[in-house]
């Protein structure tokens, strides 16, 4: 009688960590590039931080010596606040990209620290005319706020250099790994979750840039029209809400869920598109300390939600090819691996995974054997 016996080799098991060890492995990437891409974004946060704290000391500074309360001065506490949760939002996507090996999440940083720079430059003027470009008499202040405001840009243009310089090295380390690792060597679901990856890195970079545009509108120039100012209030969560439902739509290929949400984009795009003509008519009256931000993160807005449409209908078109089955079986896999103490070389988290110029198979664990009696 012939029976079928499963047999495994002695297989690898990682070394005993300590808490700390754990730690750090976990979120520390061993990559030389990608430790320096996560140092220079937290350098980059830190810095600027620092100088908008300074700046918003000094309006506290003006406010108090002046007490003026015109929409000028209250605009700037709004462009710090933004500054800075762009700041921390950026430095986590930037731990994400890096302990995820996801090159497309590194090249969408990059673009975003160049929006960024924009931002920054549009900036200065809008600071300068609130707190002038020298120091307050009689205030103590040594740095003048033009010194301040020129240091910002100059601190995102350099790390923009090096995030560039980076995510070619990046690129040249991860490759594609991630998602080949993954789904194997079927060309057509690898391009299905290329276009899945890329569509869920989207909706990380929506997120910020919706929020932030009302977040500025609610508090700079809403506050004298309560009906739009709660209608905005209540936009931010239901387009978390609506970001969430698109992420679980096309994880689970879910048409009515997709449906749902290119619906829904096509009325933000709607909303923008009203935004962004109000901010240009009214850009002498109410929104004349704020309109350039304002416009530039409307056409950013407009832009992502333009791409997110397009890649929404993409990844709808794969749907039924096999790509939730094939994420469903890595993760089962990853899981039982964890489960075992055993590497996973198709990890999500890259740990185990060998650089696209290795040819060595030493580190791989070894595989299941079928002996037959």
């Amino acid at each position: 009688m012939t029976k079928t016996i499963l047999t495994h080799s002695p297989s690898v098991r990682r070394p005993a960590r300590g808490a700390l060890g754990d730690f750090i492995h976990r979120w520390l990437p061993s990559s030389t590039s990608a430790r320096l891409f996560m140092a220079i974004t937290l350098a980059e946060a830190l810095v600027n931080i620092s100088i908008e704290a300074v700046l918003l000391s000094r309006y506290r500074s003006t406010q108090t010596l002046t007490k003026d309360g015109t929409d000028s001065l209250r605009s700037l506490p709004v462009f710090v606040l933004c500054f800075c949760l762009a700041h921390s939002y950026q430095t986590l996507l930037s731990v994400d990209a890096c302990i995820n090996r996801n090159v497309i999440l590194v090249f969408g940083l990059v673009i975003f620290n160049a929006c960024f720079l924009v931002y920054s430059l549009i900036q200065i003027g809008e600071i300068r005319q609130v707190l002038g470009t020298g120091v307050q008499e009689g205030s103590g202040q040594t740095v003048p706020v033009q010194v301040l405001t020129g240091a910002i840009p100059i601190v995102i243009g350099a790390s923009q250099v090096a995030f560039t310089i980076l995510a070619w090295f990046l690129w040249k380390e991860f490759g594609w790994q991630v998602y080949k690792a993954i789904i194997g060597a079927d060309r057509m679901l690898k391009k299905a979750y290329g276009q899945y990856a890329l569509f869920v890195a989207l909706l990380k970079f929506d997120f910020f840039v919706f929020i932030a545009f009302c977040l500025q509108l609610v508090l700079v120039v809403l506050a004298s029209d309560p009906v739009e100012k709660w209608l905005t209030i209540i936009a931010a969560p239901v387009a978390l809400l609506l970001l969430f439902f698109a992420w679980w739509s096309v994880r689970r290929e879910k048409r009515w869920g997709m449906m749902v949400f290119v619906a829904g984009l096509l009325g933000a795009g709607v909303y923008f598109s009203y935004k962004l003509y109000r901010i240009w008519m009214g850009r002498s009256g109410i929104y004349a300390e704020v309109y350039k931000s304002l416009t530039v993160f409307a056409v950013i807005a407009l832009a992502l939600d333009l791409a997110t449409i397009t890649l929404s209908v993409r990844c709808a078109a794969n749907f039924g090819r096999g790509l939730c089955n094939a994420m469903d079986r890595a993760k089962t896999e990853r899981k039982a691996a964890s489960a075992a103490g055993v590497p996973y070389s198709a990890s999500f988290g890259g740990k185990e995974l060998l650089p696209l110029s290795s040819s060595s198979t030493l580190h791989l664990p070894a595989q299941p054997r079928v002996s037959l009696d």
